[in-house]
């Protein structure tokens, strides 16, 4: 199994596999740290950190590839060079090949690359036994590309929605006033949450302006935002200037699930998203979810009007309008809250790995 890094829902998810395959399962990632620091440690000879540098890491998969030791290949995509290069060799050694993806057709940009991508992607895309695609929209950038029924497989991409769910368990209450009072957060405030990156294409921009109309009209809202990013600088400000603003930082572990607990709507407004897990995991908390039209995972998992609302990108009006709709309804908020909890609850960890496993055995078969 290659990966680019090693971060938590990718660890949680190779050890689901593990745990399905029932048999030796190495997994290799190009980089320890490559979107933000994990601080991951090596735990066993089963996990390999490759070389750095794209030609030393390419070196290390071809020796293991020919050394006979392996019998498939599983590939986090195929973007980058080193995924890329993995698997033509996998290839040439007659070794199938099994691909999950993120991405969407939504995401691709109109240019000198999409016409390269029209004559390389086909012959690529013909190499691997079974393609296992996010969701709906990312099967249908790989049929776009050719890519026929019978190797395409949907994984259901998620995160461990059980532990998220058992982690408040009793205690959602006290959790919430907990993790309100260390970030001096109004008990009585309605709590809007962005978390992950900090950067243009999450559309940070544009939550800020319509966090701005919005709050505008009413004093208990409280717009709570977690992560870090080229951004950082940009709402720092804005919390500086406004006290209906929150910036907590990067947090980790348990308080990433305690921020989801002291929440009342989550928001994920991108201008570019292939997936968005953290809607996954906001949805497992139980929280009514606003995202923007570009965030990947919205045809399967986001209901408009039922688990949550969509919204146009990069229009930071209709935006507002659908916080201030479900900051306005306590009974809408609980409701759709308890529809994603419900939906989100088979898209399990277990329920990808055993997809992924069966992708497995028809490759090698």
């Amino acid at each position: 199994m290659l990966y680019l890094e090693p971060a938590p829902y990718i660890v949680a998810f190779v050890d689901a596999v593990r745990e399905a395959w029932g048999d030796t399962a190495d997994v290799a990632f190009v980089e320890m740290n490559r979107s933000q620091p994990w601080d991951y440690r090596i735990r066993s000879a089963a996990e390999i950190e490759l070389p750095r540098g794209a030609a030393a890491a390419i070196r290390e998969i071809g020796q293991r590839i020919a050394s006979g030791r392996y019998g498939l290949l599983h590939l986090a995509g195929w973007g980058h060079p080193v995924l890329a290069a993995a698997l033509v060799i996998a290839h040439l050694h007659g070794i199938p090949v099994t691909v999950e993806s993120d991405t969407s057709r939504r995401a691709e940009k109109t240019t000198w690359k999409s016409a390269a991508k029209r004559i390389v992607y086909p012959w690529l895309f013909s190499i691997p036994k079974v393609f296992l695609p996010g969701g709906t929209r990312q099967a249908a950038y790989l049929k776009n590309y050719g890519v026929g029924e019978t190797r395409i497989r949907v994984a259901q991409m998620t995160v461990d929605v059980e532990r998220i769910r058992a982690h408040a368990d009793g205690r959602k209450t006290e959790l919430r006033a907990a993790f309100r009072n260390r970030f001096q957060i109004p008990a009585h405030a309605l709590v809007v949450l962005y978390l992950g990156r900090l950067e243009p294409d999450k559309g940070i921009e544009d939550l800020l302006r319509a966090h701005a109309h919005v709050a505008a009209g009413r004093s208990d809202l409280c717009l709570l935002i977690v992560g870090d990013g080229s951004l950082r600088a940009d709402v720092e400000s804005a919390a500086a200037a406004s006290a209906a603003i929150r910036y907590v930082g990067r947090l980790s572990g348990d308080d990433v699930w305690d921020a989801y607990y002291a929440a009342d709507v989550f928001v994920l407004p991108s201008r570019d998203e292939p997936w968005g897990l953290v809607v996954n995991e906001a949805m497992a908390a139980g929280l009514p979810v606003v995202v923007s039209d570009r965030v990947g995972c919205a045809d399967d998992i986001v209901v408009d009007g039922g688990t949550g609302l969509i919204v146009p990108a990069e229009s930071p009006e209709p935006l507002a309008d659908a916080i201030g709709r479900l900051a306005d309804c306590v009974e809408l908020r609980e409701t759709m809250g308890r529809r994603g909890r419900d939906l989100i609850s088979g898209w399990t960890l277990e329920n990808q790995a055993d997809r992924t496993v069966a992708a497995w055995r028809h490759a090698l078969a």
